[in-house]
């Protein structure tokens, strides 16, 4: 099996975010779904696997891709921060945008909340934000995406919280899929 670390709109918050890449040190791929300030050197620095990181409406960094699209495990993976593709009401536009790449995966941020839409042949997820959540509980979340051997895709999300000595406390969340 093959998993990747989801992050998003960490917005320059990163305690939790560099919590979480060193508790889950083991992943093959991380993916930031824009949204990331300054970081990304930062994770870089701390992770152990390849970083994909895309820019979001307040990132500056022009170096930054708009999206990527890669094989990851055997499936395609497109990420992107979704400003240009989501309203607050619904995926569409991102469902489309996968299609178009021929997608397995479409990764997104910008809406600050955990999402996983299962069209039957493609699987949209945003993590949530990893610093200033904007759903009604108001958990930092984030995700793992899973790939089996045989190819079946899942991924669950997560809460993260730290705690006074400076350790993770994660816990898995769990969301209505759309």
């Amino acid at each position: 099996m093959k998993q990747a670390l989801l992050i998003s709109d960490s917005h320059g918050q990163d305690d939790e975010m560099m919590a979480v890449i060193e508790y889950f040190s083991e992943v093959d791929a991380i993916f930031h779904m824009g949204d990331i300030s300054n970081a990304g050197p930062k994770i870089e620095s701390k992770a152990k696997c390849l970083t994909y990181v895309v820019r979001g409406n307040t990132d500056h960094d022009y170096d930054l891709p708009e999206s990527v699209l890669i094989t990851f495990a055997g499936k395609k993976i497109l990420a992107t921060h979704g400003h240009r593709y989501v309203d607050y009401g619904g995926v569409d536009s991102l469902r489309y945008f996968g299609e178009e790449n021929q997608a397995d995966v479409v990764l997104f941020g910008h809406i600050h909340r955990p999402v996983l839409v299962d069209t039957g042949t493609l699987l949209i997820c945003n993590p949530g934000s990893i610093s200033r959540p904007r759903q009604y509980d108001g958990f930092k979340t984030f995700a793992i995406l899973n790939v089996e051997d045989d190819g079946e895709v899942w991924i669950q999300h997560y809460t993260c919280d730290i705690d006074t000595p400076g350790v993770p406390i994660i816990e898995e969340y769990r969301i209505e899929k759309d």
